[in-house]
């Protein structure tokens, strides 16, 4: 996923195109926000982040 910083950078056409082909959409896309946009990637990103398997000390040697 892209950082805040690159979605920042992108329009809201293109970031609702971003959304939809990372299979991220949520209801209402058409209508919100570019700020809300970027907000709820970012949650869908930690969700994603602390749902990973943490690696055990077994597997980390």
């Amino acid at each position: 996923m892209k950082t805040r910083e690159e979605l920042e950078t992108m329009t809201v056409k293109k970031l609702r195109r971003y959304v939809i082909d990372t299979g991220n959409s949520f209801p209402y896309l058409g209508e919100t926000k570019k700020a809300e946009i970027i907000d709820k990637l970012m949650k869908f990103r930690a969700e994603r982040e602390d749902t990973k398997p943490t690696p055990t000390s077994k597997d980390a040697t």
